[in-house]
């Protein structure tokens, strides 16, 4: 038998009632039907008591809103952003735009041709997206190109200076 003709004991709607987890019986969703007919189907069935066991299901549920069309599931656990996290070249930066030594560097050199004048952490920000050609620091671990423009035009240049300055905590 090929399992597109296997027909369902139960097909129906369904209405989630609760959920426990104890650890004496487990977890456990209950679901009330929509009427006592739906209730057939599972009048002839062995329930799960002590140690029998109870039949077996497989089942797939898809909640149903007020507009009666499926509703996307939360993810759980880690949900997947659709924006790109953070690694280590953007909070290196995010540390740098905070730190009133680097603003000075900012303010000591050209940075490709063009003096920066930045008076506060927001500007520093603004720094390094502009040079690196970003529209947030996030993108310094997920862009290639934007990674290599900060480390050739900022990073590298920012180690020489604080190496020229004695500074080796950076």
């Amino acid at each position: 038998m090929s399992e597109s003709s296997i027909t369902p004991n139960f097909a129906g709607e369904l209405q989630f009632a609760g959920w426990t987890d104890s650890h004496t019986s487990g977890p456990k969703v209950t679901f009330w039907l929509q009427s006592e007919e739906d209730l057939e189907a599972f009048r002839s069935l062995t329930a799960r008591k002590g140690n029998q066991a109870g039949h077996r299901f497989m089942a797939v549920f898809v909640e149903v809103g007020d507009d009666e069309k499926p509703v996307p599931p939360p993810v759980m656990g880690n949900p997947i952003s659709e924006k790109p996290k953070g690694g280590a070249l953007s909070k290196l930066a995010g540390v740098w735009c905070n730190d009133p030594e680097f603003l000075l560097w900012l303010n000591s050199v050209t940075h490709a041709g063009i003096f920066w004048h930045v008076k506060n952490t927001h500007e520093a920000a603004e720094f390094v997206r502009e040079l690196c050609e970003i529209e947030s620091r996030v993108e310094l671990d997920h862009d290639d190109a934007a990674a290599e423009r900060f480390n050739r035009l900022i990073r590298g240049p920012y180690m020489k200076y604080m190496l020229a300055r004695g500074a080796s905590n950076h």
